[in-house]
């Protein structure tokens, strides 16, 4: 994860992201990108067409003049681009965020997307910035990083990563212990047993596969028995001291139960947890 990409609105929650984007890349040695996009609607009259130029040409200089400040700003607090161990840059582009970061990440060799989102409080910037992250993580095929408004200055010394025993959550841990080794960051393997039970022949088969494809590696496995899945791994993480929780896409779809309105209701992840996904592998 050295070639980072970072989506801005400047809000307040989206320089969280950036924050976070700068020190992975900090730790990683790597680049970052900071991206804004502007987006007008479609327009039937060739006034309202005039309108939209003028008003996109306004749009489109204030996002550079302030894409310049933010990357002179990674620069004079980062060290980027200065010897600080990594470089940054900016794109600025009208178009969709869902369609410019799927074509970077396929095209540009962007391996990790870093993005701001929030919980409740403002209905409107939930509603946009909420969308988008979930939008966002449903189309690209690179891991993304959510981070949520309510965060402090980042920090990555533990990370929990929820498992459900299958075979893919190897392939994908090795994933996680690579992005969790850039900060000596130890990694709870945590599973939400919904029925209570004692037995469970895949469990075991499962450590067994983590022993033997991660031997000496900083890992920790625990149990956790709660009916609902999010809140037995929210409640881990609360209990844990945790800094992250990274969790597997399978498919696309599952993001929908996760950003749930029933959930955000329960605190979920979106509002209250650095959250990385990772897209399983074929």
């Amino acid at each position: 994860m050295k070639k980072i990409l970072c989506p801005t609105d400047f809000s307040k929650t989206a320089s969280k992201a950036v924050e976070y984007a700068a020190h992975i890349a900090r730790q990683a040695g790597g680049h970052l990108t900071l991206l804004h996009v502007v987006h007008l609607p479609i327009v039937d009259t060739s006034e309202t067409a005039l309108v939209a130029s003028e008003l996109l040409g306004e749009q489109m200089r204030d996002a550079e003049g302030r894409l310049v400040s933010l990357c002179r700003e990674m620069e004079e607090r980062h060290g980027a681009n200065r010897g600080g161990g990594f470089t940054c840059d900016y794109i600025l582009k009208e178009a969709l965020l869902t369609d410019i970061t799927e074509h970077l990440t396929k095209t540009s060799g962007y391996d990790l997307i870093v993005m701001g989102t929030t919980g409740g409080g403002n209905a409107l910037e939930e509603l946009l910035i909420g969308s988008n992250a979930e939008a966002v993580m449903e189309q690209v095929k690179c891991p993304v990083l959510s981070v949520p408004s309510t965060s402090e200055h980042p920090r990555i010394n533990k990370i929990v990563y929820a498992s459900d025993y299958a075979q893919d959550d190897i392939a994908t841990l090795r994933e996680v212990l690579n992005f969790a080794s850039l900060f000596g960051a130890q990694v709870d393997v945590v599973h939400v047993n919904k029925e209570g039970r004692e037995k469970d022949g895949n469990k075991d088969r499962f450590l067994q596969d983590l022993e033997t494809a991660f031997p000496g590696a900083p890992l920790r496995f625990e149990e956790v028995v709660n009916k609902h899945r999010a809140d037995g791994i929210k409640e881990y993480f609360d209990a844990s001291g945790a800094d992250m929780v990274a969790i597997l896409r399978r498919e696309k779809g599952f993001l929908r139960e996760l950003f749930s309105q029933s959930l955000a209701e329960k605190m979920t992840y979106q509002a209250e947890v650095p959250l990385l996904v990772l897209k399983g592998r074929k």
